[in-house]
């Protein structure tokens, strides 16, 4: 604690009432950290089969470079509806659909093959937007952990130690204040009586 303080009853009750705060909050915190270490855990093996698959999906596409140069350009996403969801008390953002514009095209005109290589394209961009989502969520989830982290090491290893500490130093503080005071109090009514 850095802070200069007062010897004070005041002073020992508000480190206790901050104490108590602290001592309250740990746990809380622990169980938070621990979560989120959990939902880690889960969504990065996620995240690598994510990319996994969207790897092979490129490598794939990759065999068709002539046909992906003859079509046109019809594909266009509308609008990516996602959703707010709360993880281990820190809010992150999930891909939920993923919208496209209606494609014009005339199946007449086209050839045969463009369904398919637009389904297969439509499937290539939601699995870019699903590891870019995923990415994102994992990263805020660090992020969190890490503050956490930082606070439960801050609560356990520092705070709670210093304002015990400071209850012990003020008590004592007072303690020899009020043993001073008898004392004195005790000299003066020796010498009165010795003077009378």
């Amino acid at each position: 604690m850095a802070r200069a303080i007062s010897y004070n009853k005041s002073t020992i009750q508000e480190f206790q009432k901050q104490l108590q705060v602290r001592r309250n909050a740990l746990p809380v915190l622990m169980r938070k950290e621990t979560a989120l270490r959990q939902v880690l855990a889960n969504r990065k093996p996620e995240l690598k089969a994510l990319r996994v698959e969207f790897k092979k999906q490129l490598d794939h596409m990759d065999g068709f470079a002539s046909i992906w140069n003859d079509l046109p350009s019809v594909l266009r996403v509308d609008r990516i509806e996602d959703q707010t969801v709360n993880v281990a008390g820190s809010k992150v953002k999930r891909l939920q659909k993923l919208h496209f514009k209606d494609l014009n095209i005339n199946p007449l005109y086209e050839p045969a093959w463009m369904p398919a290589a637009l389904e297969m394209l439509m499937h290539l961009i939601e699995n870019e937007l699903k590891v870019e989502y995923l990415e994102k969520e994992i990263s805020q989830l660090e992020l969190a952990r890490k503050k956490t982290t930082q606070k439960v090491n801050l609560y356990e290893k520092v705070q709670i130690p210093e304002y015990e500490e400071g209850i012990r130093k003020v008590k004592r503080f007072l303690e020899d204040k009020e043993n001073i005071s008898t004392a004195a109090k005790k000299i003066a009514k020796n010498r009165k009586s010795m003077e009378g």
